[in-house]
């Protein structure tokens, strides 16, 4: 959630920083702002609403300054307004920052400051920096901010221009995402690297605690203490064509398209099927240690809390190892038992969820192991954990994550494989479960095969308020990812159920209005599942199935059917997934939603 864009060189910045907000529109945003220098004087314009609105703003400015900012602002302390945006000045309009973050000591800063004379413009926990910097600002504006840093309490990534230094920017980060672009005679600062990726492939992730002085033939990192550091130089592995629709209407069905090459991704050269073994070498892992393990523990949040539930099932089942999936923001809050033995796992595709993130420290902080489920490279989660796995599914746009959902079930289930045949997994099985998963992707294309058809579907359930998701083991937490898919992008109520759970008190609901996706494939559950279908039809509940392709019974108890391929039981989430994913987006887009930005959310949430 909000996103920052800098830039020191020798072109003009406008239409860089411009530029690189519109890539950092996936974030999520209520309001944007841009600011430039030139000649002793800051040119600053903020706007409500889309960065549409800000270019109309600006058209006719033609800034020529070479050093500026920008930001998209996801609002937290005070509402969406102009006045609210970023990016903040002090009170001399010579100082201006932008931030993302939470600073949780504001009000006790800024009731000092206005103590000292220092007048607010807006209702932001923000703004208490730039009047900070301000106060404490003698002429060399690294020591400023530097002062000023020691002082804040909670999370910030920050970028800082001054009128006197005209060629100067300053970045600095804790617990929020900064990334600086590297490139002869100019360089970015970023809050992730997709606005970078057209300019340069070299970047600097800045660690928590870390602040870089940069021109435009330079930069320094150093501590808040002012301790010199050598940064590594990271190279960015995709081009920017990746990040880009490619022909589809929106991200999220280009992303949906891949989920395909997601497991394929996620799979490459980490199976070995003539062995029936898997080898996920980023685990810093020997056989030994893996052996070792006596629990396993998962956090995470959203979608990727889904996937480590269904992950629960596959690992237990062929490891033979008790799994704990736990939500990232309540985890440290409940003082958590973590004993000899245990392994946690942190599943994040951004890798910078801030409520993961906390969770992570809390388990190393009581001594666990800890390893990282991640999609994007050199992100927070993992350069802090002590080993882990890219799911590489390539970057993900679309706020509703959709083919990253596919990588992470996979390396879940690749998890589950190299777990199993370290401990007591026959040859047999192993061999089995690779050869299915092999199957996988090519599985999905068929399910995107019957888009239209689901398209026609969703548009004929577009007039429906309220929906249900129900499924049993390991598809239950496909009915939640279904019922959360919906809701995020289509702004219509939907809830999610063990199908046996419906008739405790949901039942109730049920009528010819309130429809029910069933998730009913022919797997051990499958008996059960119709006696609880035939309880919803006796109600003349509507019913969407999700079947195993060759079910003939199943259309004569329900109202439509999605059919997916036959697989094994632990692996059908893979599949049963997908038409839940394409039914979401085409009934949000039935109903005009903005489905790469639905209101009020962010890609990468970096607030607790």
């Amino acid at each position: 959630m909000c996103g920052i864009v800098g830039y020191v060189g020798k072109r003009p910045a406008q239409s860089i920083l411009l530029d690189g907000l519109k890539k950092l529109e996936y974030r999520g945003y209520d309001s944007a702002g841009i600011v430039v220098c030139d000649k002793g004087q800051l040119h600053l314009e903020k706007t409500l609403g889309k960065i549409e609105n800000l270019e109309r703003a600006i058209k006719n400015k033609n800034w020529q300054s070479t050093l500026g900012m920008a930001h998209t602002r996801w609002a937290t302390h005070g509402k969406p307004s102009d006045r609210n945006a970023h990016p903040h000045t002090d009170c001399k309009g010579e100082l201006v920052i932008v931030h993302n973050g939470i600073i949780e000591n504001y009000q006790k800063l800024k009731q000092a400051l206005q103590k000292k004379g220092h007048q607010f413009k807006s209702e932001t926990d923000s703004e208490v920096i730039a009047h900070l910097i301000e106060e404490n600002y003698r002429g060399d504006l690294g020591a400023a901010v530097r002062q000023s840093l020691s002082r804040l309490e909670g999370t910030y990534g920050i970028a800082v221009i001054h009128v006197k230094h005209p060629d100067v920017l300053i970045a600095a980060r804790k617990g929020s995402p900064v990334v600086i672009g590297l490139k002869e005679n100019e360089h970015f600062v970023a809050s992730d690297v997709t606005p970078l990726v057209s300019h340069t492939k070299d970047v600097i992730y800045l660690e928590d605690g870390e602040i870089a002085e940069i021109t435009p033939s330079s930069y320094h990192i150093s501590t808040i203490n002012n301790e010199k550091r050598e940064p590594a130089i990271n190279h960015v592995e995709w081009e920017i064509a990746e990040a880009e629709k490619q022909g589809y209407d929106h991200y999220m069905l280009k992303e949906i398209f891949e989920e395909p090459d997601a497991a394929r991704n996620a799979m490459l050269g980490r199976v070995i099927p003539e062995e029936g073994l898997a080898h996920l070498g980023g685990l810093n892992m020997n056989d030994d240690e893996m052996r070792e393990v006596k629990r396993i523990v998962i956090v995470a949040c959203g979608s990727a809390l889904y996937a480590a539930r269904a992950g629960e099932y596959m690992i237990e089942k062929y490891a033979d190892i008790p799994v704990e999936v736990e939500y990232a923001s309540e985890f440290r809050y409940r003082d958590p038992v973590i004993d000899q033995g245990t392994l946690v796992f942190a599943i994040s595709q951004s890798g910078e969820t801030a409520d993961t993130l906390a969770a992570m420290k809390e388990a190393k902080r009581k001594g666990a192991r800890v390893l990282g489920i991640v999609n994007v490279v050199g992100s927070t989660i993992a350069r802090e954990s002590d080993g882990g796995t890219y799911i590489h599914a390539g970057p993900e746009i679309g706020v509703a994550s959709t083919k990253a959902f596919t990588g992470q079930l996979t390396i879940l289930a690749i998890l589950a494989l190299q777990f199993g045949r370290l401990k007591n997994m026959p040859f047999s099985t192993g061999q089995k479960l690779v050869k299915e998963l092999k199957t996988i992707p090519q599985k999905i294309e068929s399910i995107l095969e019957q888009d239209k058809a689901i398209k026609q579907l969703a548009e004929s359930y577009a007039q429906y308020k309220n929906f249900f998701f129900l499924g049993r083991g390991a598809n239950y937490p496909i009915a939640l990812e279904g019922a959360l898919k919906l809701k995020e992008v289509s702004y219509v109520h939907a809830e999610a159920y063990p199908m046996a759970e419906l008739k405790h008190g949901p039942i109730a609901l049920i009528d010819r209005n309130f429809p029910s996706f069933v998730i009913v494939p022919k797997d051990s559950y499958y008996e059960k599942n119709i006696s609880n279908v035939q309880e919803i039809k006796a109600r003349d509940g509507r019913m969407i199935a999700v079947a195993t392709k060759g079910d003939s019974n199943i259309s004569n108890l329900v109202d439509e059917v999605i059919y997916v391929p036959k697989t094994l039981d632990l692996l059908i989430p893979l599949l049963t997934v997908v038409p839940l994913h394409l039914f979401a987006y085409h009934l949000a887009v039935a109903l005009k939603r903005d489905v790469d930005k639905p209101r009020n959310l962010a890609k990468s949430v970096t607030v607790e």
